[in-house]
């Protein structure tokens, strides 16, 4: 068996680095896209004339195996044989994950690059793999593995803080956030956060800004889907006033599901940001308008025209709610067309809307209406059910939004 020089020149690199404690300059190395794993790849094929050497190499040790295995991943993604490539970046992992368990803090941007690899070329794969009308599920089985990094991060026993694996739990936590989200496992999001809460890691203040701004909007978002908006809103703010200031496609997902909470709030997005931001504008700028002038019959024909939207990006229901500011003006409207009077009948209120083009409102749908408006803060006062009306208050019946 012949051995391949090159090959036992970058084992000997990888070997070297990792005795140096090196995890910055080995997270560079072992990069499946890394101008060395390239320059190591084009010397093995000028000497052999292919990459079929690196499957007859013997392994005298974990980073032995960890090497091959890396080569071999990046040899076949250069041949875009990502099912081959993901079987080979799969192996490399779990060989350094059986020494990542001894290993301290310095290791931990290995741990990164290997997931992050991992990832990519599983996704390639199971692509590859559908394209052929093939059973795929590589990327579910990266995400158990990666899974593992993510535990031996959180559980880590290092007596030195300094030295601990812990400070690399949110950066893997915010990996699985992506590949949880992406097969819409929202439930396995909220266990992480969870098993987050309940273990003892420093807190996340704590922890690289990049590290809490991912972590943060993820969990923002996921309380936006729970409905749980007052959370939401403190995560995704922090989010987007930390974010990067030119990460503009970071800084869209998180007014995806920001903007309609403020909209709620009577808080309609500025015309700067909806410049700076075209796919905001054209989710939420015309229903913003629309909202603010109260006008209601615009606001549902937009809502209709929009609704797979916001369902695909899971915004319907939280859009749905910016509806009661519409309502909410529309009646500030009538109420001062008909001179401020404290006092309104349900009927009048009936007629108001068929003015503006909702005819098909009842007096119990509008006793109901106004039933919730009260009860959540846009309109101050009282209903008389027996006599039929809406007693405001006489001071600020409609309170700033």
């Amino acid at each position: 068996m012949a051995v391949c020089q090159r090959l036992v020149q970058a084992q000997h690199k990888f070997k070297t680095l990792n005795n140096a404690n090196n995890g910055a300059e080995l997270a560079q190395v072992i990069q499946l896209s890394s101008l060395y794993t390239d320059r190591v790849l084009e010397d093995i094929h000028k000497e052999y004339g292919s990459w079929d050497v690196l499957e007859m190499q013997p392994t005298r040790g974990v980073w032995d195996e960890i090497a091959v295995a890396h080569f071999q991943a990046a040899a076949a993604y250069r041949l875009r044989s990502f099912v081959d490539a993901y079987t080979c970046q799969l192996s490399s992992f779990n060989a350094f994950l059986r020494i990542f368990r001894n290993m301290t803090q310095w290791s931990l941007p290995v741990l990164y690059t290997l997931s992050r690899d991992l990832c990519d070329v599983a996704q390639r794969a199971d692509n590859q793999l559908a394209a052929s009308s093939s059973q795929g599920g590589k990327l579910e089985e990266a995400t158990r593995a990666i899974n593992q990094g993510f535990s031996l991060c959180m559980t880590d026993r290092e007596p030195l803080l300094g030295k601990s694996r812990k400070w690399g739990t949110f950066r893997m936590a915010n990996i699985l956030f992506a590949l949880y989200v992406r097969h819409k496992a929202y439930n396995l999001c909220d266990s992480m956060i969870r098993a987050l809460k309940a273990s003892e890691l420093p807190p996340l203040e704590e922890f690289p800004m990049s590290d809490q701004v991912t972590f943060r909007y993820y969990r923002g978002m996921l309380a936006f889907r729970n409905e749980k908006y007052t959370a939401a809103k403190e995560d995704l703010l922090f989010a987007l006033e930390h974010c990067f200031r030119d990460s503009y496609n970071n800084k869209t997902r998180i007014l995806v599901c920001l903007t309609p909470i403020m909209m709620a709030e009577g808080r309609a997005p500025h015309s700067r940001l909806l410049r700076r931001y075209p796919p905001i504008k054209a989710m939420y700028g015309e229903l913003a308008k629309a909202a603010k002038a109260g006008n209601l019959r615009r606001f549902d024909e937009l809502l209709q025209e929009k609704e797979q939207l916001f369902v695909n990006t899971g915004t319907f229901i939280a859009v749905e709610r910016v509806r009661k500011v519409a309502i909410r003006q529309l009646l500030r409207k009538i109420y001062v067309i008909t001179g401020q009077n404290s006092r309104m009948s349900f009927q009048m209120l009936c007629d108001g809307f068929a003015a503006a083009g909702i005819t098909d409102i009842d007096i119990p749908e509008m006793e109901s209406v106004l039933a919730d408006l009260v009860f959540c803060g846009y309109i101050k006062g009282y209903l008389s059910h027996d006599h039929g009306i809406a007693v405001l208050s006489k001071l600020q019946p409609f309170p700033p939004l």
